[in-house]
């Protein structure tokens, strides 16, 4: 058995490290508050997406150690996965749309208007990576595990946005150092692979690079022109769907 296939512990050390930032991040804003029962009233999709993005950070360490002990299991919930997924995103255009419609309306907090297209662009990019791990599950299981946690990686940044907050305060620059704070991962991945095989393997080029270009894109266009329409474009899964709000 090659150093590739063995892996050792690292993959799934590193699928627990996602996990954890995004439930300290979230237990901050979201468990904790509503652990003490001072969560304010939010709608049933709030919650819903809450469940089901915690349940995907539950889920990542999980299945990455069954990869090596259970692989049968891991397949089985690697399909079911599609379900959670398909939920996660549902859920999270609902949420991040409806919350941009009342900002462009003047009824919510300006942050949805500018913030939500690095956000909606990380919600884009999760669901890319994640079909493309699923796409190489079977042919190219070393592109897999380093999609997995390429797109567990950029799915968190709410979470790590939360624990920039929590440490210095509500400032503009939060949400860009959440995002810088989330590719570590994916750096630490590609270092690993480069003290361990001798080389970086190519998925961690691919989704840095791609997710660098997209998320740095989309904060670029904060505060110009483009920042208007786009925020609209988000705000129109609401005028399809915001009536499940």
């Amino acid at each position: 058995m090659t150093i590739e296939a063995r892996g050792g512990w690292f993959f799934p050390a590193l699928a627990l490290a996602i996990s954890l930032t995004a439930f300290a991040g979230f237990a901050i804003t979201y468990l904790g508050p509503l652990a003490s029962g001072t969560y304010q009233p939010v709608s049933w999709a709030v919650h819903a997406h809450g469940i089901v993005y915690l349940a995907w950070c539950a889920l990542l360490p999980v299945q990455a150690t069954l990869a090596r002990r259970a692989f049968s299991v891991h397949r089985t919930l690697g399909i079911a996965s599609v379900a959670l997924v398909g939920a996660m995103a549902f859920t999270g255009f609902l949420v991040i749309s409806v919350k941009v419609q009342e900002a462009l309306a003047g009824q919510g907090a300006p942050f949805w208007q500018s913030f939500s297209l690095p956000i909606t662009a990380g919600l884009v990019l999760f669901l890319g990576f994640y079909v493309a791990a699923l796409m190489n599950r079977r042919r190219r299981p070393e592109w897999h595990k380093r999609l997995m946690i390429s797109a567990s990686a950029t799915v968190i940044a709410a979470g790590a946005w939360r624990l920039w907050v929590a440490g210095f305060g509500f400032n503009d620059w939060a949400f860009a150092a959440a995002l810088a704070s989330i590719k570590l991962f994916m750096v630490i991945g590609a270092v690993r692979d480069f003290v361990v095989l001798r080389t970086v393997h190519p998925a961690w080029w691919v989704t840095l690079g791609v997710s660098i270009a997209v998320e740095g894109g989309a904060l670029l266009a904060v505060g110009t022109p483009l920042e208007a329409p786009l925020a609209r474009a988000v705000a129109s899964f609401a005028g399809v769907f915001g009536w499940m709000y």
